[in-house]
């Protein structure tokens, strides 16, 4: 269930200068987001880009996560606005236990009222079964969420060993933060799987990729089933 894991820090960069008669008092703004960010882990989230247009050039910012500071670790650069009233970088998006949620991305310059506000979602990217336990054949229903290419449907990988043994199509995701629902076996094989641990991973990919991002791998270990001793029948 992982994202590629990048450094938690935004960046920014100054580039160039213009002479003051260039610059603008127009209303400050930041680019709309896209509808929903992913977080895998603390460790591992989506970066939501800061776009912003007609700040104070030179002003140094403040980025802020739903009101909270997103702090930028020296010696990387701060958050600076560019020679012509733009600002460029990105910050993670908020982790989040379970489920989904909207945040606000704020961008104010110091000493100035000068402030832009974009909104969007974030989404913890999961796969659960229920029931938990069940045997191989049984109708069991998959949810999931983070799936968030629309455009591409989401894959079960049964492995086994390290190998692929079959990957069925689940279909397209839905909502901004692509979620899924379905119901089936939860082993659709004609017959029982080998006895040992198997891994169902969950990706956007129609073949199996041991590093597809995003992934959700599902542990599943099937047991053999106890020979149970028919009862005798006695006579009354």
């Amino acid at each position: 269930m992982l994202l590629r894991t990048t450094l938690l820090a935004a960046a920014f960069a100054v580039l160039g200068t213009v002479p003051a008669s260039a610059q603008t008092a127009a209303v400050p703004f930041l680019d709309g987001l896209k509808p929903c960010y992913v977080a895998a882990t603390d460790s591992q989230r989506e970066y939501v880009p800061v776009s912003g247009h007609n700040f104070t050039p030179y002003a140094m910012v403040d980025i802020y996560i739903d009101d909270i500071l997103q702090t930028i670790p020296p010696p990387l650069p701060q958050p600076q606005v560019n020679f012509d009233g733009s600002l460029a970088g990105s910050v993670p998006a908020p982790f989040i236990e379970e489920g989904q949620r909207t945040f606000t991305l704020r961008a104010t310059e110091h000493g100035t009222a000068n402030t832009a506000i974009a909104t969007s979602k974030v989404t913890r990217l999961s796969v659960e079964q229920s029931p938990g336990v069940a045997g191989t054949s049984d109708r069991v229903r998959f949810r999931g969420r983070g799936f968030t290419a629309l455009d591409k449907p989401v894959y079960m990988h049964y492995v086994f060993a390290g190998k692929s043994r079959r990957t069925i199509e689940i279909g397209l995701p839905t909502g901004d933060c692509g979620l899924f629902s379905v119901k089936r076996k939860q082993f659709p094989f004609k017959k029982s799987p080998q006895v040992g641990v198997w891994t169902i991973q969950f990706d956007q990919k129609p073949y199996y990729d041991p590093k597809a991002s995003p992934r959700v791998p599902l542990t599943v270990k099937v047991h053999r089933a106890p020979k149970v001793k028919p009862r005798s029948a006695r006579a009354r």
